[in-house]
């Protein structure tokens, strides 16, 4: 059901072409959404413009175009009834492993304004190629969700690295001042 979620945004992203990381935005209305950019990164101070942008699926902010997608983990997230004073390893296990069952571990290292999150025994993963590079992986995306929901800042998705049996994805958090 959470693959067949990422078809639509697939066909999306290879309709426009998307090849940048995304940006996961806090819930408005209860869901995360992410801003995919297609012409160039976001600087920090472009980021409270994407916030007010309204939420459609082309949008151009700042000079820079983009689109607006609400991945499969926004559900997800929303769905878990995950409270906002969680912890970000709590909730990264709460979600991932207790509520999707998709990894069987979760550990998460803040240093600076990234967090680098660990997936052990990783039981989802996508065939999808934009959704991989741009969002993540159906895990890594949901955890990018997940991060967005408890800081409360934008999230970067930044890099995704498998290893054996392990996925080690990268976030940068946006709006901490080292942007």
């Amino acid at each position: 059901m959470v693959e067949g979620a990422s078809v639509n945004v697939e066909a999306l992203l290879e309709e426009y072409d998307a090849t940048l990381q995304a940006y996961y935005f806090p819930p408005v209305d209860g869901r995360v959404y992410c801003f995919v950019p297609l012409t160039g990164d976001v600087a920090g101070w472009q980021l409270d413009r994407i916030l007010d942008a309204p939420v459609r699926v082309i949008t151009e902010v700042a000079g820079v175009r983009g689109l607006m997608v609400f991945p499969p983990g926004s559900e997800i997230v929303r769905l878990s009834l995950l409270g906002e004073e969680s912890g970000l390893e709590d909730a990264l296990n709460y979600v991932l492993v207790d509520y999707l069952e998709a990894v069987e571990s979760v550990k998460a290292v803040e240093s600076g304004d990234r967090i680098v999150v660990q997936l052990d025994r990783y039981r989802m993963d996508t065939e999808f190629p934009r959704v991989k590079l741009c969002l993540g992986s159906i895990s890594v995306s949901t955890a990018g969700c997940v991060l967005a929901w408890v800081t409360g800042r934008p999230v970067q998705f930044v890099v995704e690295d498998s290893s054996g049996e392990s996925v080690i994805a990268t976030f940068r958090v946006m709006g901490s001042g080292q942007e």
